[in-house]
């Protein structure tokens, strides 16, 4: 019969060869992470291309990180709001990028254009020419009134039938 103390010893050592080629793997991953944050490639076996199933893969290129839903516009909306003049665009996006907002992308003044365009199209921005833009003046915002509810007496119901409460079927 073995010694139970062996057999304690023994799965004990298991233990912690499983915690060694765990720890093992994470160093791994965290090298591969640090060569791809770091500037120039290393030649490292995780940069070479490797096969997997039949398909060849390359090494992949650290992804760029989003920008907060909004961010963009809300910069935008910022700096005009600062300026007395019209702005050009590619001072605007010189703003955008001392304030880590700037577009993420390969062309980031067509992608600057395109969030310019579509302010434009909601009318919180105007294009005064030659790609200079700002924010629309209280006072042009002012010439469009408002929709004033009558006065002297209850508000007009239009429908009094509501999506989804139609007639049941069977009754």
């Amino acid at each position: 019969m073995a010694d139970p103390f062996a057999v304690q010893l023994r799965t004990e050592l298991d233990g912690i060869q499983a915690q060694l080629d765990l720890l093992a793997a994470k160093r791994r991953l965290i090298e591969e992470l640090l060569s791809l944050g770091s500037g120039p490639p290393s030649s490292t076996a995780a940069d070479k291309p490797t096969r997997r199933r039949g398909v060849r893969r390359q090494a992949q290129s650290p992804k760029r990180s989003r920008l907060p839903r909004g961010l963009i516009s809300a910069k935008i909306r910022e700096f005009l709001g600062q300026q007395r003049e019209p702005v050009h665009a590619t001072k605007i996006l010189a703003y955008l990028e001392q304030h880590n907002a700037a577009p993420r992308s390969a062309q980031p003044m067509a992608t600057l254009q395109s969030s310019l365009q579509r302010l434009k199209e909601t009318g919180e921005l105007e294009n005064t020419g030659r790609n200079h833009w700002r924010l629309v003046s209280s006072p042009e915002a002012a010439e469009t009134p408002a929709p004033v509810a009558p006065s002297g007496g209850p508000p007009v119901v239009v429908s009094t039938k509501s999506f989804g409460s139609g007639p049941s079927i069977g009754i």
